[in-house]
């Protein structure tokens, strides 16, 4: 099936962009690749054309039609590209691999952005600690609970697909939990979550995934994460 080329605005320091760049690899989409700047005031012609929000990712087809929205975008080329085996043909995982997503968008998450954020006093960052890990052993749970067919490190088993793609970013910034944090509090965080037998399986998934050289060569560098992170969430903190 030939496939138009399509054009993809991105950000390296998006992670939601990552999430597309990652399916690009993955799929070996014929694409032309365009940078916005999210430190400037976005293109009059790009809020237009493309996004009105000014936000990435977004794609553009051959003919001018736009997809938005990261998890769509990623969806669409995975639909396109059916050979790469991001979408399961079973319900049951691709409703599984649904609903990882989207707990760890509306709990695990929030969870480990108030650890990084926990910074007032030793009870709060504490606390905060205690909750993110808490959630990531419902995450492992969730891991261990979902249908496979063949065993493997990734969210389906053998098979990379589509949930694993799109937490790729978020497992990868990983460190963000206690980048601001006293380096020894990294240290022992670091260390209390190998020590975790509730987590094992996560942490196996989540190396699995990182490694993935689509997903290397998808992510920016821990400089570029953490100087996009203190400029959002920060910058008057710090």
């Amino acid at each position: 099936m030939t496939v138009p080329k399509i054009t993809i605005y991105s950000n390296i320091a998006c992670p939601y962009a990552n999430r597309v760049l990652i399916a690009l690899q993955e799929t070996k989409q014929e694409h032309e690749l365009a940078f916005i700047d999210l430190k400037t005031p976005r293109p009059e012609s790009y809020l237009k054309e493309i996004n009105p929000y000014g936000e990435v990712p977004a794609l553009k087809t051959a003919d001018g039609n736009v997809v938005l929205e990261s998890l769509v975008i990623a969806e669409y080329l995975a639909d396109l590209n059916p050979e790469a085996g991001l979408l399961s043909d079973d319900p049951l995982q691709r409703a599984q691999s649904r609903y990882l997503i989207q707990h760890w968008t509306s709990r695990t998450q929030p969870a480990i952005a108030k650890a990084s954020l926990a910074l007032d006093s030793s009870t709060e960052e504490a606390n905060a600690l205690d909750l993110a890990e808490a959630e990531l052993e419902k995450v492992d749970a969730l891991l261990r609970n979902v249908n496979i067919t063949q065993a493997g490190p990734y969210f389906l088993g053998a098979q990379f697909s589509y949930a694993d793609l799109a937490l790729a970013p978020f497992l990868a910034r990983g460190y963000l939990v206690t980048a601001f944090h006293e380096e020894s509090v990294q240290k022992a965080f670091d260390k209390r979550l190998k020590a975790n037998k509730n987590l094992q399986r996560f942490l196996a998934w989540r190396e699995a995934v990182v490694d993935r050289p689509s997903v290397q060569k998808s992510l920016p560098s821990k400089e570029v994460v953490l100087d996009a992170y203190r400029t959002k969430f920060l910058k008057n903190r710090l």
